[in-house]
């Protein structure tokens, strides 16, 4: 029974000894942080730069502006250095081995967005957040929230870009030679990641380096548009209304519509190109090739109606005007010609000589005009593919 009783008895005894109230806290806020002096850079030797360890957290990409060229995200940094003029002993303080403070309590680095569009100040703004203080001196602090940087665009492979845009953190005030930057054994964090609907984040880089005489934190993120939208609504239509233009050239002269037809095309493209205009970036610098593409397309499309009207006027030129050699050759040379089957005809039959052959093959204005309508069906549909293709070769 006695040994009972001292087993019960030591085990309430350590039990008070590794207990943790909150008078053990208060306690330890007294004596450690009562007459902190959070002004002070905590070096230990003020000759040595102090070194700070950095994890870059990204949890979404908020916005990207093409024309203004920014770069919104929401993201944080999880800050560790060790603090000179923090330390105390667990035993005193019922083994309490770390802390929760406020960051106002403590000095804290002033990290800074060096890129940023709007503000210039530290990342957290005026968030205030809670740093894990351990008795050794470590200190770990998360920082973050909103940060708007500027990145510089390439929209020439619109709507298949993807973008590359960097975050330049620097402890402003604060030179190499009082602080440092490094990365942490784990540099990056996505476990907070949401991802956006418009932008595709596709890969990240981070690094630190010396620029002018800051020690500097660069994370760069590329992100890829997601192009299905503006394929559907854009890329489709504008190939479709590129393919459709030479078809004019298949419609007979006597119906009419020809001229018609080619209008409405162009007025259609017109129409069109007005309404998606919102939709694709406005910036000269690279220019969008895609837009290009447009333009092409319509003035393609402006040149067939010239072409049809020019055409129709051939086919009701008067008889009683005389073709010359040049016209001749497109009524009568080549293959698609309706009088080219007739001259290979009689040439087969004139090879012996005798009544009713002859050299001369009558050319109207009708067989120039279907000449031209061939070949300009053949030389659009070229000049169209050659444009798409190589609009395809380049954004890919």
């Amino acid at each position: 029974m006695s040994a009972i009783f001292v087993i019960v008895l030591a085990i309430l005894t350590l039990s008070k000894t590794n207990g943790q109230d909150i008078s053990n806290v208060k306690q330890l806020y007294t004596d450690v942080f009562a007459n902190h002096q959070k002004e002070v850079l905590p070096k230990v030797d003020q000759n040595t730069p102090l070194q700070i360890s950095v994890t870059i957290y990204l949890m979404t990409v908020t916005k990207f502006d093409e024309v203004d060229e920014t770069i919104v995200i929401l993201g944080g940094m999880g800050c560790s250095w060790n603090d000179a003029g923090i330390y105390w002993d667990p035993t005193s303080y019922g083994n309490k081995t770390y802390t929760i403070l406020s960051s106002e309590k403590i000095w804290t680095p002033p990290i800074t967005l060096i890129n940023a569009v709007d503000v210039l100040g530290p990342v957290q703004g005026d968030t205030k957040t809670n740093a894990y203080i351990f008795y050794d001196g470590n200190v770990t602090l998360p920082l973050g929230g909103v940060m708007s940087a500027k990145c510089t665009t390439d929209i020439s492979k619109f709507p298949y870009d993807s973008q590359t845009c960097k975050f330049q953190f620097l402890s402003w005030g604060l030179d190499e030679t009082e602080l440092i930057l490094n990365l942490s054994s784990d540099p990056f964090n996505a476990q907070f990641f949401t991802p956006n609907s418009n932008w595709n984040f596709s890969s990240y880089d981070i690094r630190t380096f010396s620029w002018n005489g800051y020690s500097t934190l660069e994370f760069s993120i590329t992100i890829k548009r997601a192009s299905l939208y503006y394929s559907v609504m854009v890329v489709c239509p504008t190939i479709l209304f590129g393919l459709l233009n030479p078809l004019v050239f298949l419609l007979p002269v006597e119906s009419g519509e020809r001229i018609g037809l080619a209008m409405t095309i162009l007025l259609s493209y017109a129409i069109f190109l007005t309404l998606v205009s919102a939709a694709i970036p406005a910036s000269s610098n690279p220019m969008c090739i895609l837009l290009i593409v447009m333009i092409v397309t319509i003035v393609i499309s402006g040149i067939i109606v010239v072409l049809a009207i020019y055409v129709s006027s051939l086919y009701y030129r008067d008889d009683k005007i005389k073709i010359n050699a040049f016209w001749k050759f497109i009524g009568l040379r080549l293959p698609w010609s309706k009088t080219h089957n007739k001259i290979a005809t009689e040439t087969v039959s004139c090879e012996k000589p005798g009544i009713g052959c002859s050299g001369d093959v009558n050319v109207t204005w009708q067989d120039v005009s279907h000449g031209l309508d061939v070949l300009f069906l053949i030389v659009s549909y070229i000049l169209i593919c050659v444009l798409i293709g190589v609009y395809f070769i380049i954004v890919r």
